[in-house]
């Protein structure tokens, strides 16, 4: 056998190897924990009401770009607020489904 074909050999059959590992690193997913928590989160936000000269003098007073966080809500229905508790519940059930899924398969 030529140098020059032992190499070639050696090159593909390196090659292979290594698209074997990355193929199967690549196919093994961790298993995912899933902590089911039931408690919602709330961000409470208080502030005080600024009157037209307190908000003009802060306005001037910065002279850096601010960013500014835009929040809009609107007040929930009985309907809409249960719709939405039951799309969280089947949403955790399924989570919870799926982690003890890829639990058993590992």
């Amino acid at each position: 056998m030529s140098a020059f074909n032992k190499f070639s050999s050696t090159v593909i059959c390196s090659s292979a190897l290594i698209a074997s590992v990355l193929a199967l690193s690549s196919a093994y997913k961790a298993p995912v924990s899933t902590a089911i928590n039931d408690t919602i989160p709330t961000v409470t936000i208080i502030a005080k009401r600024l009157n037209a000269e307190q908000k003009l003098a802060y306005d001037l007073q910065s002279t850096q770009d601010i960013q500014t966080v835009m929040i809009s809500a609107k007040r929930l229905s009985a309907e809409q607020k249960l719709a939405m508790d039951r799309d969280a519940i089947e949403q955790r059930q399924a989570a919870a489904k799926y982690a003890k899924t890829i639990q058993q398969s590992v």
